[in-house]
């Protein structure tokens, strides 16, 4: 397969290491059940996601990302400053999440629009597990997709 048309597998696990890491941290701030429910399920959804991709990436010969980036630990970080200075916490983390859900999945279908037919049907997996995250998000954000 032309190296051309693998996706940035390492790409979009980083990105998604840093979108748990967010989960994360949010998860431990939250004060709604409801919502530390919801946090929980998406979270364990990322680990999936995050497992597949290393799992495709040793596939098609490259070394699986293990690890967030630099400018995922700067959001992380300015997202819960954020949210500690507002007067609705948990609203707070709903919309740093929904903003960095949007990013994730802008991320995804850019690498499918130019992967190979067999690597776009791998993403295309992990893109409709996105697509439920998102939702959720902009559903309790109540924002569209931006």
């Amino acid at each position: 397969m032309s190296h051309d048309r693998v996706p940035r597998y390492n790409a979009l696990i980083r990105r998604g290491i840093d979108d748990r890491d967010l989960y994360r941290r949010a998860l431990a701030q939250v004060r709604e059940p409801g919502l530390q429910a919801l946090l929980a399920e998406n979270l364990h959804t990322l680990d999936l996601l995050i497992h597949d991709l290393q799992v495709q990436a040793h596939a098609s010969g490259q070394a699986p990302a293990r690890h967030g980036t630099l400018a995922g630990a700067i959001r992380s970080t300015l997202a819960e400053w954020t949210a500690g200075m507002s007067s609705n916490r948990d609203s707070a983390w709903v919309r740093s999440l929904a903003r960095n859900e949007c990013a994730l999945l802008h991320r995804f279908e850019q690498q499918m629009a130019h992967a190979s037919r067999e690597s776009a049907h791998a993403l295309g997996v992990q893109l409709s597990r996105l697509h439920s995250i998102h939702r959720d998000m902009h559903c309790l954000a109540g924002t569209n997709h931006a």
